[in-house]
């Protein structure tokens, strides 16, 4: 068993753990938290406060009538779908494909991304297999949408759309 702290702990350099990294109490980092993909998530139960976080988001752009993003285009954080040959559809992935597109996804896992029609037609947003939509579904020119993607259950997903902007 490694060393075992007791009380306020600081460190001046940088840490390397080499297995997990166990806190009952406060954790409080600060100057971010790096390192290769798989090392850098936080999990925490009960009340975490991240204070002004910032988040590195990629604008995606979807250039059909209809279209489907790809579940790393919605990982980006914004779609961006220009509509213009006549009234369009945005699909969302299904169930299957959110969840295979998401490392170490489990129930409650969640995803929030926009969804920007940024086209001259006004696109329904719809359901795919194992993927329920509530909310607003149809988004008018120049308008956007906040979702929020909750995992409910093994490869089943809801989005919860906010209401037009």
């Amino acid at each position: 068993m490694g060393t075992k702290y007791v009380g306020a702990v600081d460190f001046d350099s940088a840490v390397t753990m080499a297995t997990t990294l166990v806190v009952t109490g406060v954790l409080t980092a600060t100057g971010g938290v790096a390192g290769p993909t798989q090392a850098t998530t936080l999990t925490s139960s009960g009340l975490t406060r991240i204070t002004n976080p910032s988040f590195q988001q990629t604008i995606n752009d979807v250039n059909a009538t209809n279209a489907t993003p790809a579940i790393a285009d919605i990982l980006g954080g914004i779609i961006r779908h220009t509509s213009v040959t006549g009234a369009g559809t945005c699909t969302v992935p299904t169930g299957t494909l959110m969840s295979g597109g998401i490392s170490g996804v489990a129930v409650g896992s969640t995803v929030n991304w926009t969804y920007y029609n940024d086209g001259d037609q006004t696109v329904t947003i719809t359901a795919a297999v194992d993927h329920t939509l509530v909310g607003t579904v149809a988004v008018t020119t120049g308008k956007y949408v906040k979702i929020t993607s909750v995992c409910t259950a093994t490869h089943v997903w809801v989005s919860f759309i906010s209401t037009l902007m």
